[in-house]
């Protein structure tokens, strides 16, 4: 049997960021194609009702993440963890059914669609099926499948969504696309579970919701706080402001790619080794080193670039995004060294520290975005995420480095790509004084010369990344 302990963390993770990439692809075709037939208002209007829907089905992710946490340790009941689960799913959508037909008004009235309630429904059906098995294959340690399955989901969504838009469904068409890809990848999940639930005992859900009584609020909270800016914007301005703020996230989406990949990871394995009484110091610290291998230069080449990559890929009617692309370039690049600290806490069995912590920084998220986004417009609710997230990475930090010691917290490796990212800054810059940038043919060969600048220099600056690339290349498992 597989478990999150005999799977290499190194090969899962590159495995995991191939489908990651590969997802983004098609999904960013997707977002540029939409985001200009729909215009900023229905397109802010879609992802105002998308984040409703992960709010909502954070409560059964979360109880999800308690059956991952159970499930990843040594001599775990999978039968019961799975009907435990199974439970959970249908009492939640129950009540989110109830509240969404009490909620119905207000839901057309913020998001601005007429279909708001059944879009809302449908979408969260489809989630909360899917997330929840998804955890239960990262907890055997299949990161990659876990990814690649949701790449399968991304490659089915687009056709659904853009021939429902192109029959004039409009946002509703986004929407219905989306649940229907989910609808069918579910199976393919289970495909990799292969384990056939049972009725739970009592001490079995006993045991879930000592854990789950933090990790249900972790994931809400987490959620709010991922999503508390365009639910903000929408709330205060308007769905376009949303759509604003939408089109210059989608840019920075490859930042946590390798962040997210093995902060899936590291979660399960952090809970195995630590059920075992292991070290997982080292584990922590080469995750660490390559989080943000991708979140730095994505950082350096939104400032350079920030106008031309806004109106080249999205139009002028998207100009206003330019001025927040940097600051969430910025956030990505604290985000991604966050993330995996907050997993290793899970892992740790120390879910109470990210419930606190999630708390406090959704609290100055709120209090900082509502002021600066009255005095400054959306600009505002990016700089107040900035600030959060650092603090929430500060408090990671030091709880991480107080039970773990020997973690190192700032590797040479993390220091490498600051540099290479520096000399890619300086090449771009100048590129774009020399070739103007009036196509996407320019701004394309203008990104490719400042990825390869990049790579070259942290390829010979980087002795780590040499040996880890070589390590996955010759198929050694290498487990950094």
């Amino acid at each position: 049997m597989v478990d999150a302990s005999s799977v290499s963390l190194g090969g899962e993770t590159v495995k995991a960021t191939a489908a990651k990439f590969a997802m983004a692809a098609v999904g960013f075709v997707g977002v540029v194609l939409f985001a200009r037939i729909l215009g900023p208002t229905a397109f802010g209007g879609f992802y105002l009702l998308l984040a409703l829907v992960k709010l909502a089905d954070r409560v059964a992710v979360g109880w999800g993440i308690a059956i991952k946490k159970r499930f990843s340790e040594a001599g775990a009941p999978e039968r019961e963890l799975l009907g435990a689960q199974a439970l959970f799913t249908v009492a939640w959508i129950a009540i989110a059914g109830v509240a969404t037909v009490l909620g119905a008004r207000w839901l057309v009235s913020y998001t601005g669609l007429a279909a708001a309630p059944v879009l809302f429904v449908v979408v969260l059906l489809s989630t909360t099926l899917y997330e929840p098995v998804d955890r239960v294959v990262q907890a055997r340690g299949l990161v990659g499948a876990s990814m690649w399955v949701d790449t399968l989901r991304s490659i089915l969504t687009f056709p659904l969504q853009l021939g429902l838009v192109l029959l004039g469904l409009g946002a509703a068409g986004m929407a219905y696309g989306l649940a229907g890809a989910t609808f069918l990848t579910v199976p393919v999940l289970w495909y990799y579970v292969r384990v056939v639930p049972t009725l739970p005992p009592r001490d079995t859900l006993s045991n879930l919701g000592e854990y789950a009584r933090f990790s249900v609020p972790n994931a809400v909270l987490g959620q709010a706080y991922d999503r508390f800016d365009v639910l903000l914007l929408g709330y205060l301005l308007t769905p376009a402001a949303a759509g604003y703020y939408e089109v210059a996230l989608k840019i920075t989406l490859p930042a946590t790619f390798v962040s997210m990949a093995a902060a899936s990871g590291l979660m399960a394995r952090v809970s195995h080794r630590h059920s075992m009484d292991a070290d997982v110091s080292e584990d922590v610290s080469n995750t660490v080193a390559f989080a943000s291998v991708i979140a730095i230069p994505l950082f350096l080449g939104a400032l350079a670039l920030r106008e031309s990559l806004v109106v080249t890929l999205f139009g002028p009617e998207y100009a206003e995004a330019a001025a927040l692309l940097v600051g969430l370039a910025l956030y990505k690049v604290v985000r991604t060294q966050s993330v995996p600290l907050l997993r290793v806490i899970d892992g740790i069995d120390r879910p109470e520290i990210n419930t606190a912590a999630a708390s406090g920084t959704l609290a100055i998220n709120v209090v900082l975005g509502v002021v600066l986004t009255l005095s400054y417009g959306p600009i505002g609710v990016v700089v107040a995420t900035v600030v959060a997230e650092s603090i929430r990475y500060a408090v990671a930090a030091i709880v991480v480095k107080r039970h773990l010691p020997d973690v190192s917290l700032l590797p040479r490796t993390l220091l490498e790509q600051v540099a290479a990212a520096a000399v890619m800054f300086a090449v771009v810059v100048l590129a774009a004084r020399v070739i103007a940038i009036e196509g996407w043919s320019h701004l394309l060969a203008i990104v490719t010369l400042g990825a390869a600048v990049y790579a070259g220099t942290l390829w010979a600056l980087s002795s780590k990344l040499r040996v880890t690339v070589g390590g996955v290349v010759r198929g050694t498992g290498l487990e950094f």
